[in-house]
């Protein structure tokens, strides 16, 4: 399985964390993962609603939830956040 590596930014707790997200899989299913594990992440400072979205760091804009992180052309080094 082919993987990148993409800083992830938490801005409720003011931290980026390195994170390595399959290439195959939609951002729905990366989103559900951060879900499960954002807590362990975060000590616990952070934890996820129902609607939390992964978007482009620099832009704001948020991820097409069907999309995989190849076809966003998301590479080794992006900059995400999750809110």
């Amino acid at each position: 399985m082919n993987k990148i590596l993409v800083s992830i930014y938490f801005p409720a707790v003011c931290k980026s964390y390195d994170v390595y997200l399959p290439c195959e899989a939609e951002i729905s299913q990366i989103t559900d993962m951060l879900k499960q594990v954002c807590g362990e992440l975060t000590n616990n400072m952070f934890m996820p609603s129902y609607d939390s979205v992964l978007c482009d760091r620099s832009t704001g804009n948020i991820l097409d939830v069907n999309a995989t992180p190849n076809e966003l052309c998301l590479i080794n080094g992006s900059e995400l956040m999750f809110i």
